[in-house]
């Protein structure tokens, strides 16, 4: 009986499905003019209840240059401009695999942000394990527990079928009624092309009951993810921890461009069976300027990757910007010009810290939290083995960028013999680094300057920061000679001092 009534409810579902397709594809054409909507209007409107196809503009970049055989479907949308510059097939709906998993994520942070659940709440169920060999072999009951926040990370950053499950079921109760809500919420954001029939993505007995949704939809969907910081918080991490209250694991992105681009692609999602092929909606915020790429059905994940990361460099390039790194380029108000009375220069000083490694993390997990990579800690710690154990102190070393004032007058040689303190602040992440036995200063040893251009015109406005590990918004304030704290958050529109997050980019005031 509850098979039959499980298969009801699918086919219940899948014809609410049907006619939204249709439904979407008439309303394409505007009754008034004859004209495909997509042509008709120029809105900055995300989207229309019946009108998916023709809420978004598109307008294509040339400088774009993507091999369209190594995908089903897929698109790329500006953020900033609101405008789709590349699209290929992207209102046909194909199988989604565990993208699916995002509409899980937007459920579960919507009913924490209305006070129903919790991020710190535990999540209980009992799971059956195999135990012994052979003949022997029997099954036992394993009690689980996590919390709510690491099943999140779970699902999100090592697509662990079992954790969107369970998450699915504290939620709302049970999985049929979670997936009942994924398709209702998926109608009310317009998402009219879009069918779940689990929260996991694993294909269904029959490929017609696939999940499956449109680049255009995952678009809406990536869109409404947008809204949560919590959300771009956790897709963000390279690696993360999570614990069932007995022992910490240690977890990686399936998502390897935020490892690659730390601090640029923040997100969203990757997807893989055999009938979706290698799915990934990226999201990337490269100098404040945000891009969401949808891929659908690539052969490889290699492949997939390369796709996305050429789409985003090529569409950065196009509009003046630098290709993926590690650094931002300054805009245009930042560029170099002449050194004159009162002007100042970079210095660039290498600071070492000791770190105390803590049970469950690795060299992998070190190396993301302090943006360097294992080789760096291998080669500053003279380790030739991978492993470390828990209370091995390690040395991080890690640059400074300070701010050295050029002589008035002259613009030739001079010395300069400023004291520049370094702060041994932790930084927000939530490691902390061993605090140093004295307090350390620094000194600028006397330099001869010879015609030094300045990065920093005297008439900017800003100047584009990479926060370093140890970096508060403090010890930044005090870099620049700001009065206080305010003046940063202000700018970057920071409303807590622990947003700030290693190899972010961060706009500080000068001359102000």
């Amino acid at each position: 009986m509850k098979a039959t009534k499980r298969i009801n409810s699918l086919l219940s579902t899948r014809f609410i499905w049907t006619i939204g397709i249709v439904v979407s594809f008439i309303s394409v054409i505007d009754p008034a003019s004859g004209k495909n909507l997509a042509e008709a209007q120029d809105t900055s409107s995300l989207f229309n209840f019946y009108n998916t196809a023709g809420s978004f503009i598109f307008r294509p970049d040339i400088n774009i240059r993507v091999d369209e055989n190594e995908m089903k479907a897929g698109l790329l949308y500006d953020l900033e401009s609101k405008r789709i510059v590349w699209q290929k097939d992207m209102n046909t709906s194909y199988p989604i695999a565990s993208l699916t998993k995002m509409m899980v994520a937007l459920l579960t942070v919507e009913d924490v942000h209305a006070g129903k659940i919790n991020w710190t709440d535990n999540v209980n169920w009992t799971r059956d394990i195999i135990v012994g060999r052979g003949r022997k072999k029997s099954i036992a009951k394993e009690q689980m527990s996590y919390s709510l926040l690491d099943l999140f990370k779970a699902a999100m950053i090592a697509s662990n079928n079992e954790a969107a499950e369970q998450m699915g079921k504290y939620v709302t109760g049970d999985v049929e009624s979670f997936v009942d809500r994924m398709n209702t919420r998926a109608r009310e954001l317009s998402m009219n092309t879009t069918f779940y029939g689990n929260p996991t993505g694993l294909p269904a007995s029959v490929k017609s009951y696939d999940n499956s949704s449109t680049p255009t939809d995952l678009l809406i969907l990536t869109l409404e993810m947008l809204k949560y910081d919590e959300i771009l918080r956790v897709t963000g991490m390279g690696y993360a921890d999570i614990s069932n209250g007995r022992s910490t694991s240690v977890i990686r992105n399936h998502n390897h461009l935020t490892i690659d681009y730390k601090g640029e692609v923040d997100g969203m999602k990757t997807g893989y069976t055999k009938r979706a092929g290698f799915c990934l909606a990226a999201t990337s915020n490269k100098c404040d300027h945000r891009l969401i790429s949808i891929v659908l059905g690539a052969r490889s994940p290699d492949l997939r990757n390369e796709v996305v990361k050429d789409m985003l460099n090529d569409y950065y390039c196009s509009i003046g910007l630098d290709r993926l790194g590690p650094y931002c380029s300054a805009p245009n108000y930042v560029t170099a010009a002449p050194p004159s009375s009162g002007d100042f220069v970079y210095h660039t000083t290498t600071v070492k810290k000791s770190y105390v490694v803590r049970r469950g993390e690795n060299l992998a997990s070190i190396a993301y939290q302090f943006n360097c990579s294992v080789s760096d800690l291998k080669t500053w710690n003279k380790l030739r083995s991978g492993k470390v154990v828990p209370g091995k102190k390690l040395a991080i070393v890690s640059t400074i960028t300070e701010k050295v004032p050029v002589a008035k007058g002259t613009g030739e040689d001079t010395e300069s013999g400023d004291q520049l303190a370094v702060s041994q602040e932790s930084s927000s992440e939530k490691f902390t680094a061993e605090p140093a036995p004295a307090a350390k200063t620094l000194t600028v040893a006397a330099k001869k300057v010879k015609k030094i251009t300045p990065l920093v015109q005297p008439q900017s406005k800003y100047i584009i920061y990479v926060v370093q590990p140890g970096d508060t918004l403090t010890s930044i304030a005090k870099r620049y000679e700001l009065a206080n704290v305010s003046q940063l958050k202000a700018v970057n529109k920071i409303t807590n001092g622990h947003m700030l997050k290693v190899g972010a980019k961060i706009r500080v005031p000068v001359n102000s």
